[in-house]
């Protein structure tokens, strides 16, 4: 809690600066008349005005004298007026720039209508330059040699189109993202209202199934498993995913081949730095959105919170590119004044915000994520801290700096709402005991406002020394109590696995729970005509609370040892459909139990073949109640899917599955494999979240 705190805060000391600093935006400068200022500044720049500026502005010495000083006022509108072919109607454009200009930059922030009336009064009062001695101050409004300026014209229109081109990049990025998320969502509700049950059945929903939605990225590859070699490890998006990411690779590269308009052919590398650089800005919102827990697109697309992180990855990288070869473009641009330019605070920052995009991207490599989960995630809300702020010292002279207010907002919000999480449920104290081999139970009073429903799952915080460490776990409603079953790993569940060995198997704990997030399955799966539940170890929990809530359908669980099966004692009770049980680190003859008699610790510490009379009986006595089949050994999930599909009379069907890595790859390739010769509609329903 103190560490959400700590990033609340600075969130709003954010915010605060945001509300009281000057913010330079994103302008489209074609038709603003910025290419008309920015070539006049030039002009000006060479006349001599008896004028002492009065400093108040950092850039004061280009400023005070064109913004303040009438003369050169007069001079700088003219020049504007002339160099424009005298267009009329593009005047107001560059008044109420100029105005900005002045506001932004010089001591002065005089209104719109002030420099319209000193170019009233220029126009009446103007000197041409050759009745003036050039070399003496000037105390009348003139026009500089405009000769001289009609190259630097030109170039400067070339670089508003292409600035302008870059700022529409970077829209379309946002916009490529909001076309998903609009499909998405489309299809989200047709699986929310049943819509998408009556067509799954069809030819072509089931190609697009096989070849696109199902299948792993390679043919009998793997998605919910990391690939690894030697000590480098990595995960491989699915198709769907890697389809999205090859459509935004065309972008990008489109973007970055996209004509460039110069005039000079040394402009051109500054261009690709503008391209660039923008296009790298454009990404920052994006990238704090998909990173966000609090995030009502969650709901709106039915896409799992890996999913986000998935694209939060892959706009990260392309954020690094973008500002990589904006760097690039720069150094090569300003050689010969590269040190110099060391001095000025956003170049220097510019420097700075790349490394820090380097890093951010070096140390998020899987295998430091998998081995350091809990080192890795604060040092990775500290580097990209740092990021923000140095791309907020770079921009802000520079413009564009909507997208930082956005990410800024975005990040706000999201730290606000886990800490309203957090302090709602509070530090509680929680009972964890040992219920098998490295499998613990932690459970904590229920709070009257947690809204609850199958494959829920919060963020956990363990008190102790490293107070900022929270971990996502899936947890289910036993009465009255939130409950996590907890598989040992490395890093805080091995330390607690330890000390609670050492206090008996049971000890007490402070947690707070930040949550709930998740819970969506149970509307969907009303849907279905039937439904097939696989669940398998850590991912039984999620499945086991799904399966309470079917009427129709059958559960597969593999477990390593009867031991877990009872520590579901609760939502077993609760199931009123039949269960296939395979134990996989045990031996013994495959029976059939009753509840009562699974339940049972008589029963399950009898291992005896001869109980047929007794099963019988239990069945007559207590025949409304499931009946569960116990089986030892490894399952074949292609025979047990095969033979489950085709043998349910229903028209569609929903598969939820969540287990292993192994597990789920396994599943996802018989579910592809076989989708177009099944008579009857499918859909899969993956609770693996893994990132």
């Amino acid at each position: 809690m103190f560490a959400n705190m700590k990033f609340v805060v600075l969130a709003l000391l954010l915010h605060f600066n945001l509300v009281t600093a000057k913010l330079l935006g994103t302008t489209i400068r074609q038709g603003s008349g910025i290419s008309e200022l920015n070539t006049c500044r030039v002009g000006v720049a060479k006349l001599t005005f008896d004028y002492k500026m009065l400093g108040r502005s950092a850039y004061s010495k280009f400023w005070d004298a064109p913004c303040g000083y009438p003369p050169s006022i007069g001079t700088f509108l003219l020049c504007t007026y002339e160099i424009s072919g005298n267009n009329t109607s593009l005047q107001p454009s560059i008044f109420k720039t100029f105005a900005k200009r002045c506001h932004d930059y010089s001591s002065y922030d005089y209104p719109v209508s002030y420099y319209e009336e000193q170019f009233k009064n220029a126009t009446e009062n103007y000197v041409p330059l050759s009745q003036l001695n050039s070399s003496l101050p000037i105390y009348s409004a003139t026009l500089p040699k405009m000769k001289l300026l009609l190259e630097t014209y030109e170039n400067s229109k070339a670089t508003d189109y292409n600035v302008d081109a870059s700022t529409w990049f970077a829209v379309a990025v946002c916009g490529y993202f909001l076309l998903l998320i609009a499909i998405s969502a489309l299809y989200n509700f047709s699986r929310r209202f049943g819509f998408t049950k009556r067509i799954n059945g069809s030819k072509l929903s089931k190609l697009f199934q096989k070849y696109l939605i199902f299948p792993t990225l390679l043919p009998n590859g793997s998605f919910s498993q990391n690939y690894c070699y030697r000590f480098f490890t990595m995960l491989f998006p699915n198709r769907i995913q890697f389809v999205t990411d090859f459509f935004l690779f065309g972008l990008q590269v489109a973007f970055y081949c996209a004509p460039y308009k110069y005039i000079e052919k040394g402009y051109w590398v500054a261009y690709v730095g503008y391209r660039s650089g923008i296009m790298s800005l454009g990404k920052i919102p994006l990238l704090i959105l998909f990173a966000g827990r609090n995030n009502f697109l969650l709901w709106v697309t039915g896409w799992s919170y890996s999913t986000f992180l998935h694209f939060h990855k892959v706009v990260a990288g392309w954020m690094f590119i973008d500002a990589l070869i904006h760097s690039v473009a720069y150094t090569i641009d300003y050689r010969g004044f590269y040190v110099n330019s060391l001095q000025y605070t956003y170049f220097a920052c510019g420097i700075a915000a790349t490394v820090f995009a380097g890093v951010l991207c070096l140390h998020s490599l899987h295998v430091f994520r998998r081995g350091f989960y809990e080192y890795f995630l604060a040092i990775h809300v500290v580097l990209a801290l740092c990021l923000i702020v140095m791309v907020w010292h770079h921009c802000n002279i520079l413009g564009w700096m909507e997208w930082l207010v956005a990410a800024c907002c975005v990040w706000f919000f999201d730290r606000l709402v886990r800490a309203i999480r957090m302090f709602a449920f509070g530090y509680k104290t929680a009972t964890i005991t040992v219920i098998g081999d490295q499998l613990m139970k932690v459970e904590v009073p229920k709070p009257a406002w947690w809204i609850h429903g199958p494959g829920t799952y919060g963020f956990i915080y363990f008190s102790g020394i490293i107070f900022w460490e929270n971990h996502p776990f899936t947890v289910v409603v036993e009465d009255g109590k939130i409950c996590a079953y907890i598989k040992v790993k490395m890093g805080v569940t091995s330390r607690i696995w330890n000390k609670l060995i050492k206090n008996n198997n049971k000890m007490t704990w402070r947690i707070c729970i930040e949550g709930p997030y998740g819970g969506e399955l149970t509307p969907m799966l009303k849907k279905y005509d039937d439904a097939l539940f696989l669940a398998g170890g850590s991912g039984a929990p999620a499945i086991l609370e799904g399966a309470t809530k079917a009427t129709n359908g059958k559960l597969f669980w593999v477990a390593q040892q009867m031991i877990f099966v009872t520590a579901y004692q609760t939502l077993i009770e609760k199931i009123n459909i039949p269960i296939d049980i395979y134990i996989t680190r045990e031996t013994s003859v495959d029976r059939t139990y009753s509840k009562r008699q699974l339940l049972s610790d008589s029963e399950l510490d009898s291992q005896s073949t001869d109980s047929s009379d007794k099963e019988t009986s239990d069945k007559e006595t207590d025949n409304n109640v499931s009946q569960i089949r116990v089986c030892y050994g490894r399952p074949d999930i292609n025979e047990i899917i095969e033979t489950e599909i085709r043998a349910s009379n229903a028209k569609n069907v929903g598969i939820i599955a969540c287990g292993p890595p192994i597990m789920m790859d396994n599943i996802r390739h018989v579910i592809t494999n076989h989708v177009t010769d099944w008579d009857k509609g499918i859909d899969f329903f993956d609770e693996f979240q893994i990132w």
